[in-house]
C-alpha cells in the first residue's frame, strides 16, 4: 500500500518550511490551500479571453454549443516556464467542468508519458485513455453501441495487426483482452497502446507505425466517438460538451521534440474535432503565425510587479504576500520587508519565488527562529551566480540592448538571442509579451553589473537594486 501524499498546509516552523515550497509541485486545484489567483495582476492578460475563445459566458461559465457545434476550439496557452500556467489550467477545469458547460478531460503528459521520446499520436491516445476512463468511472451509460463497437474494433484490430509485427521479429506481443465493447473496453485498449510506447523502442516503433499509417482512420473514428459522446451526456444533462486539457509540454526533453510534436505535425492536431487547451512552450510562441492559421494562442506572463517605468503595482505585491503567507506563517521571517525583498527579486514567478525562499532556508541558521534579510540576500546572491554562469557575450549584449530599450521606452525586437533567454529565464515577459525585462536575480549578478551596467560588483550590503 502506497503513503498517503500529506496535504498542503501553513508551515509553521522553519523545518516545516521545505515542503511549503516545493516549485516542481503544482497546485492541483483552486480549492488547494496554497491556490491564489494571479489573474488581475497580469498586465494586460485577460483571462475573459479565454472562456469567449471557448464560447463560455465568462459571468456565469456556461458554453453555448450552438456556436461551435461543429467547428470546435483549439487553444494554445503559451508562457515562460514558472509562470503558473498549470494552476491557471487547474483554475479553468474548476469553473467549467458542469452540466451547462464542459466534461473536462485533464491529460498530463509529464506524468503519463514518455517526455523523452514522444510523438502527437502518443497523446491522442492519452485522450481517448483518459475520456474512457473518466466515463466508465462516472458511470455514464452509452445506448449508442454501434459506435462503441465500431471504435472497440477498430482498436481490436490493431491491436492484432501490431502483435503481428512484433511475433515476427520475436518480442513480447501485447495483451488483447476479451472485454465487451463499451467505455471500459476502449480504456483498456488505449492503455494496452499507450504503454506499449513506454516500453522497448522496438515495440514502440512497430506500435507507432501501424497507428501513423492509419491515423487519419483513427482520427475519424475518435471524432465520431466524441460526436456520440457529447450527445449522451447532453441527453443525461452531464455537460454540453467536452473540453480536454493537455499540460506538460515544456516538460518534453528537447526543444526538436517539442516543436516535432506540435508544429510539424499541426495537421495531425487539426483532424481532431475537440475542444482543447494545449501548455505551449515559451520557445514555440515564435511559431504563433503559423498556429493561428487554425487555432488561437493566448500569452500567459509572469506577474508584473513595476511598470515600464519602474514604478511598483501594490496590488500584484500583496498578492504574492498572500501567495508567501498561505504556505508559510509570517512569524517566520522577521520583517514583511524581508518577503518584499524576495517577491522583488522573483520577477513575478511564483516558482521563482518559492525557489528564492527555499534557498534562504538553506542559508538560515540551525539555531534561528525566523528567515532574515540576510538569509534572502544569500540566497539571491548564490542563484545570481548559479544563473549567470552561462551568461556569454552574446547574451550580454542583448541584455545591454534591452535594458537600454526598456530606459528609452521602447520595444526591443525579436532576435534569436533574446528568443533564447526568454527560454532560459534571462529575461521574463510581462503583459501580452510586449514587456520584457531582465531577470533581477540576473541584474544582481556580478557579470551583469560588470558587463551591461558596467559598475563592478555590488557587494552583500548593498545587494538591493529593487529599492525595496
Amino acid at each position: 500500500m502506497s503513503p498517503e501524499i500529506p496535504k498542503n498546509n501553513q508551515a509553521k516552523t522553519l523545518k516545516e518550511i521545505k515542503r511549503a515550497v516545493r516549485f516542481d509541485t503544482p497546485v492541483p486545484s483552486p480549492d488547494d490551500p496554497f491556490f491564489v489567483d494571479f489573474s488581475d495582476v497580469r498586465g494586460d492578460f485577460a483571462e475573459k479571453m479565454i472562456y469567449e475563445t471557448l464560447n463560455v459566458d465568462s459571468d456565469d461559465f456556461t458554453y453555448d454549443s450552438s456556436i461551435n457545434y461543429f467547428n470546435k476550439t483549439t487553444l494554445f496557452l503559451g508562457g515562460m516556464r514558472g509562470s503558473g500556467k498549470t494552476s491557471e489550467l487547474a483554475k479553468y477545469v474548476a469553473r467549467l467542468n458542469k452540466s451547462d458547460c464542459f466534461y473536462c478531460v485533464v491529460c498530463n503528459i509529464d506524468s503519463e508519458l514518455d517526455t523523452n521520446d514522444i510523438e502527437y499520436m502518443d497523446i491522442v491516445l492519452l485522450q481517448v485513455e483518459q475520456l474512457a476512463k473518466r466515463l466508465h468511472e462516472d458511470k455514464v451509460p452509452a445506448d449508442d453501441q454501434a459506435m462503441l463497437v465500431s471504435i472497440h474494433n477498430w482498436f481490436s484490430e490493431r491491436v492484432e495487426e501490431i502483435n503481428k509485427n512484433i511475433k515476427l521479429s520475436g518480442g513480447i506481443e501485447l495483451e488483447l483482452g476479451n472485454e465487451t465493447p463499451g467505455f471500459f473496453s476502449i480504456f483498456k485498449f488505449a492503455a494496452k497502446l499507450k504503454a506499449g510506447l513506454i516500453g522497448s523502442t522496438e515495440n514502440t516503433t512497430k506500435i507507432r507505425t501501424v497507428v501513423r499509417t492509419r491515423f487519419p482512420d483513427f482520427a475519424n473514428r475518435f471524432n465520431e466517438f466524441l460526436q456520440t459522446t457529447v450527445l449522451e451526456l447532453n441527453q443525461r444533462g452531464l455537460a454540453r460538451d467536452i473540453l480536454f486539457i493537455v499540460d506538460g509540454s515544456e516538460k518534453i526533453a528537447t526543444a526538436a521534440m517539442r516543436r516535432k510534436m506540435i508544429i510539424d505535425e499541426s495537421n495531425k492536431i487539426q483532424l481532431i474535432k475537440a475542444n482543447t487547451i494545449f501548455a505551449l512552450p515559451i520557445e514555440l510562441m515564435k511559431e504563433r503565425t503559423h498556429l493561428e492559421m487554425f487555432s488561437t494562442v493566448v500569452s500567459f506572463p509572469f506577474v508584473k510587479l513595476r511598470e515600464r517605468n519602474g514604478d511598483e503595482v501594490p496590488v500584484a505585491i500583496e498578492r504574492f504576500y498572500e501567495f508567501v503567507f498561505k504556505r508559510i506563517d509570517e512569524s517566520l521571517f522577521d520583517s514583511r520587508d524581508t518577503v518584499k525583498m524576495a517577491i522583488m527579486y522573483s520577477g513575478g514567478s511564483p516558482r521563482e519565488l518559492l525557489r528564492i525562499i527555499q534557498y534562504a532556508l538553506i542559508f538560515t541558521a540551525n539555531t534561528a527562529t525566523t528567515i532574515d534579510h540576510a538569509a534572502i540576500q544569500k540566497a539571491v546572491q548564490r542563484l545570481a551566480a548559479e544563473y549567470a554562469n552561462n551568461l556569454d557575450m552574446e547574451t550580454l549584449e542583448t541584455l545591454k540592448q534591452l535594458k537600454e530599450n526598456n530606459e528609452r521606452g521602447i520595444p526591443t525586437p525579436f532576435s534569436a538571442s533574446l528568443q533564447q533567454c526568454l527560454e532560459k529565464l534571462i529575461v521574463l515577459e510581462y503583459n501580452d509579451g510586449s514587456y520584457k525585462r531582465v531577470h533581477p536575480i540576473i541584474e544582481a549578478s556580478f557579470m551583469y553589473q560588470q558587463y551591461v551596467v558596467q559598475s563592478g560588483f555590488l557587494p552583500s550590503s548593498a545587494l538591493r537594486p529593487l529599492s525595496i
